[in-house]
């Protein structure tokens, strides 16, 4: 059944947000209209919680305005620890947001003012968060609820800032992996750029005092240096044009897909990104569950936050599986997106009534199965780049010099 996302106004002139499954606009008006709530929009969304049939300038309009209100990740973790802390000690929640507001940012001192402000008209805190799409996430929201609807508000804090604090140490780990090859990456393009730039025209003038053929690859590497220095604009446009396409194709839920399915065959890296996307599932999985999320609210939130559009579709058809009265283990099995490890530990899970924390025990596996392979491919790929730089920059070398070599061939 399709999913809406609603805003509206309540009889307190109220601005409330939420979602409802509906078979159509009209049934969701209908419901909402029996409530004595008046809409002010309805729009149909996608299985991972992204809007259907947004225009390009949609796209761009959401994407300014989550930029407008983007808070770091890191300071949503240690907003997390911190108001976990401080409800647990008994610090009413509308107490400790206010205290919390005055050591932060100011952007993200106005969102938790606005929080407060909404907790203390009568909304509940997840409610309140979220309206805040650009610091708070779809887990984030879901676990908050779990834990208001349980009456353990403090316990789900706790655990979602240490599900948290997990993830942004693995989001470090392969960013600091990455760091030194980028790095060296750089250097060699601006390196042979200055080369064909600067270096390359003066031995051609040289060279062309003699009058004589050159050799074949050092024709090449003043050819390439012409292309570099007469075509400079139409190559950068070129470039921005390939990166503004390549956005704006992201933005397109096909061509998403398409590259979201093919970047996980890469070698090395798409393994990489296959572990992190079912650690991800396991963990996320393991604290709405953990948290008291009905199953199916929970594989719908996790669908939502994978950052990979092929298992997103692989979770949805999960979730109408589960509908139908499916194990978890056989609804994962008949993707064949899974490892043989995640299913079995589902399946053993659901045998005795311990599903979270099974997979809690993948989520672990699996984080450090990627540690292991970043540090290993760190090792690796250091002097690998080595070996590039000094055969890209040698090779380069060798064909600028070549024709010293056979000078005096070409002073006759």
């Amino acid at each position: 059944m399709p999913k809406f996302a609603y805003k509206v106004r309540d009889t307190q002139n109220k601005i409330i947000t939420g979602s409802a499954d509906a078979a159509t606009v009209d049934e969701v008006l209908d419901s909402l209209g029996q409530r004595e709530l008046i809409p002010l929009s309805v729009e149909e969304l996608n299985f991972d919680g992204t809007r259907k049939g947004q225009t390009f300038l949609d796209q761009i309009n959401e994407l300014f305005q989550r930029y407008q209100s983007r808070v770091p990740y890191k300071e949503i973790v240690f907003f997390t620890r911190q108001l976990s802390t401080m409800v647990n000690a008994g610090v009413p929640l509308s107490h400790a947001l206010d205290q919390l507001a005055s050591s932060e940012k100011p952007v993200f001192a106005k969102i938790i003012h606005q929080i407060a402000d909404d907790i203390s008209m009568g909304s509940s805190f997840s409610d309140a968060i979220a309206k805040h799409t650009g610091a708070f996430d779809h887990t984030y929201v879901a676990v908050v609820h779990s834990g208001e609807v349980a009456g353990a508000l403090d316990k789900v804090l706790d655990e979602l800032a240490t599900y948290m604090e997990t993830a942004q140490a693995i989001k470090e780990k392969v960013k600091g992996a990455m760091r030194y090859p980028l790095f060296i990456g750089g250097f060699v393009v601006v390196l042979i750029a200055a080369i064909l730039w600067k270096l390359v025209p003066i031995f051609e003038n040289l060279y062309a005092s003699f009058g004589a053929k050159l050799p074949f690859a050092t024709q090449m590497l003043i050819s390439i240096s012409h292309i570099i220095r007469d075509g400079f604009i139409p190559i950068v446009a070129i470039i921005l044009a390939i990166i503004i396409g390549f956005w704006y194709g992201m933005n397109n839920d096909k061509f998403r897909a398409f590259v979201d399915e093919y970047i996980l065959y890469f070698p090395v890296f798409g393994m990489i990104l296959r572990k992190n996307i079912w650690a991800r599932f396991c963990r996320t999985m393991s604290l709405l569950l953990g948290s008291g999320t009905p199953i199916l609210a929970a594989v719908e939130v996790t669908g939502g936050v994978l950052g990979n559009k092929m298992y997103a579709k692989s979770l949805e058809s999960v979730f109408y599986r589960l509908r139908t009265g499916e194990l978890l283990s056989e609804s994962l099995d008949a993707t064949g997106k899974f490892p043989v490890l995640i299913k079995q530990l589902v399946a053993t899970g659901e045998s005795a009534g311990r599903i979270d924390e099974l997979m809690k025990k993948a989520a672990d596996f699996y984080e450090r199965e990627i540690r292991v392979t970043v540090d290993s491919l760190a090792a690796i790929i250091e002097p690998f780049l080595i070996v590039v730089l000094g055969f890209g920059v040698g090779g380069i070398l060798i064909a600028l010099y070549m024709p010293v070599f056979g000078m005096g061939k070409l002073m006759h």
